[in-house]
């Protein structure tokens, strides 16, 4: 079972993975990252533009998948 390793950008600040995760498919590849830039997204108490960026590697170190997400809110 291949071992992927998911690199977070939050805002600017780096989480770089150093243990990894076993996944079956690169569809649960996608699914993890998914279900993880969202949760990030809620946890974190910052107001306006922010953005959550995957950079998922490979047992090489390749970079095998990315994800983005951007999320802006703003009172009227």
């Amino acid at each position: 079972m291949p071992r992927y390793f998911f690199h977070i950008n939050a805002n600017g600040r780096h989480t770089a993975d150093e243990i990894g995760v076993n996944l079956n498919s690169p569809d649960d590849v996608r699914d993890a990252v998914s279900w993880t830039l969202p949760a990030i997204a809620m946890e974190e108490k910052q107001r306006g533009h922010r953005s959550y960026i995957a950079s998922v590697r490979d047992e090489r170190g390749q970079v095998v998948y990315t994800a983005t997400l951007t999320f802006t809110d703003t009172w009227h």
